[in-house]
């Protein structure tokens, strides 16, 4: 899969971003291309520390995670919410998204309408995007330093549009519902 990026060309992200960058794309392999009848959310959490703090958790993982997270101190693993009512509109659903403790960020995949997800005109987004829903993978930390990231795909298209802020009223949401709490992992 292809993913195009939205900044600039040879623009480098920072260590942190580039790992939030990483979860989204993981998450978006991980929902596929079906359409989505409902939000699907996932907590991020530091992989090095939830390894420290729970060992027998390194033993789950494979060893490409296992590797990336020695590698890379800013590695995150999104591990999936389950119980979050199925309300189609995701601005809605989180109200009802109870993120745990060891959270250090949060993601949400669903399919919104083109016109939503691009802050320019709707024949821009139909250019962009194509016809119809398109898929949106949305991250945040709970560090809002940190910011957000987001991969936005029409349907029938291969590539990802990749960006910090491509669909701004969920990202804000999201990192506002994330608030500024830090990880009880240490």
């Amino acid at each position: 899969m292809a993913e195009n990026s939205a900044s600039a060309p040879g623009d480098a992200l920072d260590a942190p971003t580039a790992a939030l960058a990483a979860a989204v794309l993981e998450v978006a392999r991980h929902v596929g291309d079906a359409p989505l009848a409902a939000p699907r959310w996932f907590a991020l959490v530091d992989t090095g520390a939830l390894i420290r703090s729970q060992p027998s958790f390194g033993a789950l993982l494979d060893d490409a995670s296992r590797e990336a997270a020695e590698a890379d101190p800013h590695h995150l693993t999104p591990i999936e919410i389950d119980d979050v009512p199925a309300v189609h509109d995701p601005l809605h659903a989180l109200a009802e998204v109870v993120w745990p403790d060891i959270a250090v960020g949060g993601v949400v995949a669903c399919d919104l309408d083109a016109v939503r997800v691009t802050e320019g005109s709707s024949e821009q987004a139909r250019e962009r995007l194509g016809d119809g829903a398109v898929r949106a993978v949305v991250a945040a930390r709970t560090d809002r330093d940190a910011g957000t990231w987001c991969a936005v795909r029409g349907r029938g298209r291969r590539d990802y549009a990749l960006g910090s802020h491509l669909v701004p009223d969920l990202a804000d949401a999201l990192a506002e519902s994330l608030g500024e709490g830090e990880s009880t992992l240490r």
